[in-house]
This record gives C-alpha cells, sequence and structure tokens, in this order.
C-alpha cells in the first residue's frame, strides 16, 4: 500500500471509531437511565419539597431528644493535654429513640394504610 492508501484507511478507520464510541456512549446513557428506573421501581414517589420537609422534621425530632437528655446518663470522659481539656468519649447508648416518636413524625406526612394480608384462609 502506498501513503495515500494508507493515510485513507487510516481516515476510514478514524470515522468507524468515532462511529462506535458515539454508540458506545449512547448505550451507556441507555445503561444508566435503565438502572435508574430499575433502582426506583416500585418506590412511592414524593416531591422535592415533601422530602426537604420530612428531613427537616425527622432532624427536628432527633434534635428534641438529644437536647432533652439526661447529661448524668451519657458518662462523659475527658482527656487532659497541655493547656487543653477534650472531650474524648460521650456515651449516648441511653438516649431512647422511639419508634413512636418516628412514625408521628411519617404520620404527619403520609396517610399510612395498614397492610392487607395476602393470606386467602
Amino acid at each position: 500500500m502506498d501513503k495515500e492508501n494508507l493515510k485513507t484507511k487510516v481516515k476510514a478507520l478514524q470515522a468507524n471509531l468515532d462511529v462506535r464510541q458515539s454508540e458506545l456512549r449512547t448505550a451507556q446513557v441507555e445503561l444508566n437511565v435503565a438502572e435508574n428506573e430499575l433502582a426506583n421501581a416500585g418506590k412511592p414517589v414524593i416531591s422535592e419539597s415533601l422530602a426537604a420537609d420530612l428531613v427537616e422534621q425527622i432532624s427536628e425530632m432527633f434534635s428534641d431528644i438529644v437536647s432533652n437528655a439526661d447529661v448524668s446518663d451519657m458518662s462523659p470522659e475527658f482527656g487532659l493535654s497541655y493547656n487543653e481539656i477534650t472531650l474524648e468519649c460521650l456515651d449516648m447508648s441511653n438516649i431512647g429513640i422511639s419508634d413512636h416518636d418516628i412514625q408521628v413524625v411519617l404520620e404527619e406526612f403520609f396517610a399510612i394504610e395498614e397492610d392487607e394480608d395476602d393470606d386467602n384462609s
């Protein structure tokens, strides 16, 4: 093959490669969309503002629980270093968050229905 034929062949192969890379990018985008749809399949849909309100209410609930906790139950452990006192450990295992507290917040946002039993007996 002479130089001109090789240049033509290289251009054709590069064009073919560009087309295939474009097809690959398109296939990757389609795959990402399908994976996202699969991940969300069957999930209830809520608005972003409702989700933000829900997060705010749950955060407020946790904040209230921590704020009202009895500090003497936390068994703080302090450390001493040069000109510094540090809080090394704070046991928060005695701070209880009940399922009821969380359910109350969820009930503010959702009409929660009892699950129907699938048994026909």
